[in-house]
């Protein structure tokens, strides 16, 4: 006898043997010649897997559980039999036992793996199971399914599998930056940027920063996060800013305002002229940001008057906690401590103004304020939660840029917000913004 002789009988033998057990565990009123042409095809156990719970037999659980064993023996890397007893388990889930249900978390856990799999069934899963540690334990490792975890475990108010999330996916981006720098250019790391970037942010920006530099880049084949990596390392004076240098001839990616303001940083002040003379509506609220920085370049100058003309355009639309700061700061390079003074005091007097709300007092995404302290303190911000839902809104509160307070707010909460010496600007961000049947939150200030 050959040997393919010999595994043809085997396979004829296993197939007689599990078409026995088939037939004594379905009844003989549950045979069905669609399901018995050829019981040692796995693709045949596969479907009689599929349909098993679905049947009217007192014994169609064992039946499902016998033709998923025999069709794992025939094809035991195959995913079908995996996939139709997952699927009859889970849509009869609450008709099953703790061994069976523990048996089809067991078979799903390697199709989650498949990227595809996981989109279409975490969130079937956690809602029968609500088992979200064993989500994170087999989802597939991309950027997508932690991002797809992380907005899973905010909107079910599982905020400390978000917090870690987050820092996971914060870390991911890292990890993968120093995979690609040597080899993509600056167009494709730009997509490595978080959503809104923070002080946690800037080693990725640093990095960016960097790259730009070093490598010859087209500028017109960058995105527009350009903007938003240059405009953080502007706020936060990072460098080098030098790569950016390329973009600041038109046409550019970066709005006027911004080149004007790198060309200040790269103490190119005929180019920051020329670019502010050249652009349409320079003297827009915009600018303003410009007109400071300028006003701070010309102190260090020693040109007096010049500084006072930039500070008063800024000024335009009133002396806001920026424009004193930067009169604090001229006043200083200029060595005028009485008008140090003065500003100081303006300062402290002015009360605190939040912006973006979308009502009087009531925040549905962010908050933005601006502040002086004349030394470090702590800010108290009370917030109360102006809706009723079984997940709680959670906020975190950032001073310039920098994380300072996070937490859920059920009721009424206070946070204690350390904020630093000088002006700053305290930003309050509604992390969950919506209601888990898709209402707005709304938090009151």
């Amino acid at each position: 006898m050959t040997r393919r002789s010999r595994q043809v009988m085997l396979g004829v033998v296993a197939g007689l043997c599990a078409a026995l057990l088939l037939v004594e565990l379905s009844g003989r009123a549950e045979a069905r010649p669609a399901l018995s042409t050829s019981p040692a095809d796995w693709l045949m156990a596969s479907g009689i897997v599929d349909e098993a719970l679905d049947s009217d037999s007192p014994r169609r659980v064992e039946l499902w559980r016998a033709a998923y064993a025999h069709a794992k023996l025939l094809a035991p890397h195959r995913p079908n039999a995996n996939a139709a007893f997952v699927r009859g388990g889970l849509f009869h889930w609450y008709e099953l036992g703790e061994e069976d249900r523990a048996r089809v978390l067991n078979a799903a856990a390697p199709l989650m793996r498949d990227p595809g799999f996981f989109d279409r069934m975490h969130v079937p899963l956690l809602q029968l199971t609500g088992d979200f540690a064993w989500l994170r334990t087999h989802a597939p490792p991309t950027m997508n399914a932690r991002t797809a975890l992380r907005n899973l475990a905010l909107s079910r108010g599982l905020f400390r599998d978000y917090q870690i999330l987050r820092e996971e996916i914060r870390e991911a981006r890292l990890q993968a930056f120093a995979a690609r720098r040597r080899t993509d250019d600056p167009a494709a790391l730009l997509g490595l940027l978080p959503e809104r970037l923070d002080r946690r942010d800037e080693r990725l920006v640093r990095g960016l920063l960097e790259e730009m530099d070093r490598q010859a880049f087209d500028p017109a084949q960058v995105s527009g996060r350009v903007e938003e990596v240059v405009d953080y390392a502007l706020r936060h004076d990072l460098q080098p800013l030098t790569g950016v240098a390329a973009m600041l001839a038109p046409p550019s990616k970066l709005r006027a305002v911004t080149r004007a303001r790198v060309a200040l940083k790269l103490d190119q002040g005929s180019i920051a002229s020329r670019i502010e003379t050249t652009s349409r509506g320079a003297n827009d609220a915009e600018w303003q940001p410009y007109y400071l920085d300028r006003a701070r370049f010309e102190a260090r100058r020693r040109d007096p008057e010049a500084a006072n003309a930039y500070l008063a355009r800024a000024a335009a639309g009133g002396m806001t906690v920026p424009v004193l700061g930067a009169a604090i700061d001229v006043a200083r390079v200029l060595h005028r401590p009485e008008d140090e003074q003065r500003y100081r005091a303006r300062l402290a007097a002015m009360p605190r103004v939040w912006q973006r709300l979308c009502g009087i007092d009531e925040i549905c995404s962010q908050a933005v304020t601006q502040g002086w302290a004349a030394e470090r303190r702590k800010e108290s911000i009370t917030l109360t939660n102006a809706q009723s839902d079984e997940t709680p809104p959670y906020v975190e509160i950032y001073v310039d840029d920098m994380p300072m307070a996070e937490g859920e707010v059920r009721d009424t909460r206070t946070f204690q917000v350390p904020v630093p010496p000088g002006t700053h600007e305290i930003e309050i961000r509604l992390v969950n913004t919506h209601t888990r049947n898709g209402a707005q939150r709304r938090l009151r200030l």
